[in-house]
C-alpha cells in the first residue's frame, strides 16, 4: 500500500535514510510507523520501524518532534526505552525471532532495522475463509512459539504483544515472531495510559493493570490465545470479561475431535484466567504438550502446509539452521552413473528428434510427408512411397465450438473479481488500522475532558466554548471545545484547530474518531451515524478517501470494501448485500464494468454492469 494514502504521519515515498530507500508502509500503531525499505548497499529489503507515539509526538517538516514542552520530557524518555529494545533483540539469533540488524537515530527519532519477513501474519492466514488453521499448521505454529518464546526468556526478555499479526510465516513456512512490546508497555507504566499497550482478545488480566505483575506466563496466555483462535476460529473471551464468571469453555470439551488430548489441555492450562495457575516456565508449558511437540532444544525446522513454496533470500543473518548432511559416497555414485543414463538416453531422444521427421510427427499428432495415414497392416514398401489404395482412418468430429461470446465474458469478470479481492484485502488492512487509530483517538480525547486536566483554561469567543489547555490565549494542547451549533470537538488543538489525535460529535449526531489536520478529520479514523452507516479507512476533510471499509446498517445490510472517492467505491472493489457477494469494478459508488456475483450455495455468476445495471450476464 501506499504510504501517502494511508497514513498522513508517514515518510514519503522514496525518502532515503542512509543507505536505505523507504518503499511503503507495512505497519502502523499507536508507538510508531513500520516500514519496508531497500538497502542500497546489500540490495535486499529490509523492515524499519519508526519511533513516533502518536500521543506525545508528530512529524513537523520531515521531523518528529514532541507535541509540546510539557510531552518533551515523555517522548525522549520512550526513545531511550525504543532504543534499549533494539539493543536487547539485538543479541537474538533464533529462527522464531526476527532479527534486528541495526538501529540508528534521525529525524530527531529512532529507528530500527530488522529483517523483512517476506510471508503472510497468522492474522491474515485466519481471515481466510477458513477462519482457522489445520491440525498439522497449528502443531507447528505452537512448535515455532515455544521454540522462539524459549530463547527470549532465557534472556530475561517479555515479548508482552503476541497476537495474530505479530507472527509472521515466512514464504518458507517457519513462524517468526515480530514486533516486540516491551519499550510500548514500558511507556504506558510510565504514563499511567493503556494506550496501545494490549490487544484485549490475547492480553492476560494483569496486563489491564499497568502495575500488574507480568513474566513468562503472561507471554505464555498470550501464545496460547493465538492457538485457540488458530483451533476454534475465534480468540477466547476477553480476559477482562472473565471476571466473576467466566465463560471459557475448554478447547479439551470443544474439539477434542481434532486434536490430542494432551495438547488441547497444555493450551487450556496456559489460557487459566489467574497467573498462579497457567505454567510458569515454557519448559513447564512444552512439558504439558507431551510428545505432540519437538522438545524446545531441537525445535526442527517445519513447513506450515499453507505457505507457498521456498524462495532464496538475500543476505541476511543466520538463523541457525543445521546444514543438511551430505549423503554416503556409495549412494553419490548411484546417483552419478543414475545421472550418466539419463543424459545417453536425452541425448539420444534428440538425435532421434533431429534425424527422424517420422517420430516428430508421431509425437506432433500430424502425419509427415514420409508416413502414411493408413491404420491396416500394409506390405512393407519404401517410406517415400506411401500406398495410396489405403484407406485413411475417419477423423474424430471436433467438439462444438464453444460460446466465445460467453466465455469472454466469463474470462474479463473473472480477471475483475481476482483484482477485486486483491483490493480487499488491502481495504481490510486499512480499515483494521483506522479501528486502531479511532481507538487511540478516544483516549486521546477522554483525557482531554478529565477535570484535573493540567494547565486548562476556559475561554468563550465566537460561540465556541472551550475547556483545556491554552497558549496565548488559543487553543493548545489538549481540551474540549462546544459550538454553538451543537457539535463537540475533543482532543488534540494547535492554532486554535484539532490536530492530531481527536474526535468530533457534529449536530445530526454523526461521529468521527482518528487523525485530524487543520480542524479537517483527515488521516486514519472511523466514522459513524448510529443506525446509518460506518466507515472505517483514510479520511480527507471528513470523507473517505482512498482504502476502506463502509457499512450501511439499514436493511438491506451493504458492506462495500476498496479505494474510495468522496466517499463512493471508485475501481476495484467487494461489495456484500445480504448473502450475495459481488467482486468487480464499480463507479461513483455503484457497480460498473464487468465482475462476479457468488450467492449463499457458492454458485458464481458472470455479468457486466453500468451504473449498478446488470447489462449481461451468464445464465
Amino acid at each position: 500500500m501506499l504510504m501517502s494514502s494511508d497514513n498522513v504521519q508517514a515518510l514519503t515515498p522514496g525518502t532515503r535514510l542512509g543507505d536505505y530507500r523507504l518503499d511503503a508502509v507495512i505497519g502502523h500503531g499507536g508507538f510508531g510507523i513500520t516500514y519496508r525499505a531497500f538497502d542500497t548497499q546489500l540490495a535486499k529489503f529490509v523492515a524499519i520501524k519508526e519511533y513516533l507515539p502518536v500521543e506525545f509526538a508528530v512529524r513537523d517538516d520531515g521531523k518528529v518532534v514532541a507535541r509540546g514542552t510539557r510531552f518533551a520530557e515523555d517522548f525522549a524518555w520512550g526513545r531511550e526505552r525504543f532504543l534499549d529494545e533494539a539493543r536487547a533483540l539485538a543479541r537474538f539469533r533464533h529462527l522464531h525471532i526476527v532479527p534486528v540488524l541495526r538501529y540508528f537515530e534521525a529525524n530527531g527519532t529512532a529507528y530500527t532495522v530488522m529483517e523483512f519477513e517476506d510471508g503472510k501474519s497468522v492474522g491474515e492466514l485466519l481471515r481466510q475463509p477458513a477462519g482457522r488453521l489445520s491440525p498439522n499448521d497449528v502443531q507447528r505454529l505452537a512448535d515455532g512459539l515455544v521454540g522462539g518464546l524459549s530463547a527470549v526468556h532465557a534472556q530475561g526478555f517479555l515479548h508482552r504483544d503476541i497476537k495474530p499479526s505479530n507472527i509472521i510465516i515466512r514464504r518458507d513456512g517457519i513462524p517468526v515472531l515480530i514486533d516486540f512490546g516491551a519499550a510500548r508497555q514500558a511507556m504506558g507504566e510510565r504514563t499511567r495510559t493503556m494506550t496501545g499497550v494490549l490487544t484485549p482478545q490475547y492480553a492476560p488480566i494483569e496486563q489491564y493493570a499497568l502495575d500488574g505483575k507480568q513474566g513468562p506466563w503472561s507471554d505464555i496466555y498470550s501464545a496460547a490465545a493465538v492457538l485457540h483462535h488458530a483451533i476454534a476460529g475465534l480468540p477466547p473471551p476477553d480476559a477482562a470479561a472473565r471476571v466473576g464468571t467466566d465463560p471459557y469453555r475448554t478447547l479439551a470439551t470443544t474439539h477434542a475431535d481434532r486434536f490430542e488430548s494432551a495438547f488441547l489441555g497444555a493450551i487450556d492450562r496456559a489460557l487459566a484466567f489467574a497467573p498462579p495457575d497457567r505454567p510458569q516456565t515454557v519448559e513447564e508449558w512444552a512439558a504439558l504438550f507431551g510428545p505432540s511437540i519437538a522438545r524446545v532444544a531441537d525445535a526442527p525446522t517445519q513447513r506450515l502446509g499453507g505457505a507457498s513454496g521456498a524462495t532464496p533470500r538475500l543476505g541476511g543473518v543466520s538463523r541457525e539452521v543445521d546444514p543438511p548432511a551430505l549423503p554416503p559416497p556409495a549412494r553419490r555414485s548411484r546417483n552419478a552413473l543414475w545421472v550418466v543414463a539419463l543424459l545417453v538416453v536425452v541425448v539420444g531422444a534428440a538425435a532421434a528428434w533431429r534425424f527422424n521427421p517420422q517420430l516428430q510427427a508421431m509425437i506432433a499428432g500430424t502425419p509427415s510427408a514420409e508416413q502414411p495415414v493408413a491404420t491396416s497392416t500394409p506390405t512393407p514398401q519404401p517410406v517415400s512411397q506411401p500406398t495410396p489404395t489405403l484407406t485413411p482412418t475417419p477423423a474424430t468430429p471436433p467438439a462444438p465450438a464453444p460460446d466465445t461470446a460467453k466465455q469472454a465474458l466469463i474470462d474479463q469478470a473473472g480477471r475483475a473479481a481476482v483484482a477485486a479481492r486483491a483490493v480487499l484485502e488491502r481495504a481490510d488492512e486499512a480499515a483494521r488500522a483506522a479501528r486502531a487509530m479511532a481507538g487511540e483517538a478516544r483516549i486521546v480525547a477522554a483525557r482531554a475532558a478529565r477535570p484535573d486536566l493540567q494547565n486548562a483554561e476556559r475561554l468563550a469567543n465566537d460561540g465556541v466554548s472551550y475547556v483545556g489547555q491554552t497558549s496565548d490565549g488559543n487553543r493548545q494542547g489538549l481540551g474540549v471545545a462546544e459550538l454553538g451549533s451543537g457539535e463537540r470537538q475533543a482532543g488534540d488543538f494547535q492554532d486554535g484547530r484539532l490536530n492530531g489525535l481527536g474526535t468530533v460529535r457534529f449536530e445530526d449526531d454523526t461521529r468521527y474518531a482518528g487523525q485530524w489536520r487543520d480542524g479537517q478529520a483527515t488521516g486514519l479514523g472511523a466514522r459513524e451515524k448510529p443506525g446509518v452507516d460506518r466507515a472505517e479507512g483514510n479520511f480527507v476533510a471528513g470523507r473517505l478517501e482512498g482504502l476502506g471499509v463502509r457499512r450501511t446498517l439499514v436493511e438491506p445490510a451493504t458492506v462495500q470494501s476498496g479505494e474510495f472517492r468522496a466517499d463512493l467505491l471508485e475501481g476495484p472493489g467487494v461489495e456484500t448485500v445480504g448473502d450475495r457477494r459481488y467482486e468487480g469494478g464499480f463507479r461513483a459508488g455503484k457497480r460498473h464494468g464487468f465482475g462476479q456475483v457468488t450467492s449463499a450455495d457458492g454458485k458464481a455468476q458472470s455479468g457486466r454492469w453500468e451504473d449498478g445495471k446488470p447489462i449481461e450476464t451468464t445464465p
